[in-house]
């Protein structure tokens, strides 16, 4: 019997082509599970509601303060990406609720993953267990700088909603309202650090293995990757499921990736198989946003000296990524 799901997720308009590719990525491989979007935004939402896509459902940060009294005195104590890292857990405890079904797997989903295969498979590989965690991976090379944010990464979680997965679920939110911050402290680290705890602390977690998992460039420098078939392949083993498009920018007539940051190239394969069909999607999906929003204004993150200084330093990491191989131009998506 197929495992019942309900996925959520959050973006603003910035971030709205590339939530909307998301779900389209779902429905591809006939995944028809209702999706729950937390619109950070008023043309996130408006968007969504007049798309009427099957399935998905848009909601507010009011809905989710409206349910978690302990959350709204906390909107004047964190800056605006930590008010949303510490919903993450609410907003998958809200969908529990909504679905209101023990056996039904609550999926919380980045909004810049990407599937390139069925999406049930990740679900499938939870088996019984009531929670579901996926590792970075990171390269030797990488660990020990990498650690302080996280074993584990928050990109994809799948919570059961029975016992097991409600106290699991339970003490992650209890985490986040007491410490949610965009800096590694402690050993915490936003919402994603506490993941770290879950194995130690619950029966039925299960720390998914699939090389094929949330790929990304934080892993790939560490992963052959090879095309069988016209499936990309991990490691001669694995198929790639879904791809974490981390840090992907749009800068003038580029793409840059995030690779150069983690000193892994863009290979051959990256580019031609994972990241060009994904691009040419968001592509695709901008100029309809854009048709009907106008364009949109993403958030940036960071305030004052901290946002200027970080503006800076990505400025110059864009120029050497497009010198150094690790941008795709509009030109090159254009050709095929």
């Amino acid at each position: 019997m197929e495992n019942s799901r309900a996925y959520c997720t959050y973006f603003d308009s910035g971030y709205l082509s590339r939530g909307l590719v998301l779900i389209e990525s779902l429905r591809e491989y006939g995944d028809n599970s209702p999706v729950w979007v937390l619109a950070l935004d008023d043309a996130t939402k408006g968007y969504i509601e007049s798309a009427k896509l099957p399935g998905v459902v848009a909601l507010t940060i009011a809905d989710i303060e409206a349910a978690e009294p302990e959350l709204l005195p906390l909107k004047s104590q964190r800056s605006r990406m930590e008010y949303f890292f510490t919903s993450t857990p609410l907003l998958m405890r809200w969908v529990a609720n909504q679905q209101n079904d023990p056996s039904t797997v609550v999926i919380y989903l980045d909004s810049d993953l990407y599937f390139f295969d069925n999406p049930s498979l990740v679900v499938e590989a939870m088996g019984t267990s009531s929670v579901g965690i996926i590792e970075h991976k990171y390269p030797a090379r990488l660990a020990k700088r990498l650690a302080q944010y996280g074993r584990f990464n928050v990109g994809w979680v799948g919570i059961r909603a029975d016992e097991r997965g409600r106290a699991c679920l339970d003490w992650w939110a209890a985490s986040t309202l007491d410490w949610c911050y965009d800096k590694p402290e402690g050993g915490k680290y936003a919402d994603q650090g506490y993941l770290d705890r879950f194995p130690e602390k619950f029966d039925g977690v299960s720390v998914l293995q699939s090389k094929g998992f949330n790929l990304a460039p934080w892993n790939t420098g560490g992963h052959e990757l090879a095309v069988n078939d016209g499936e990309v392949v991990v490691d001669d083993t694995d198929r790639l499921v879904f791809f974490h498009f981390h840090g992907v920018r749009h800068v003038g007539n580029w793409y840059v990736s995030s690779h150069l940051i983690y000193g892994s190239r863009l290979s051959h394969v990256l580019r031609h198989k994972v990241y060009a069909p994904y691009l040419r999607r968001l592509e695709y999906m901008n100029a309809t946003v854009t048709a009907a929003l106008g364009p949109a204004g993403t958030h940036k993150r960071g305030n004052g000296l901290r946002g200027v200084v970080s503006r800076l330093r990505k400025s110059t990491i864009d120029r050497v990524a497009i010198l150094t191989g690790n941008a795709l131009s509009l030109a090159s998506l254009e050709r095929h």
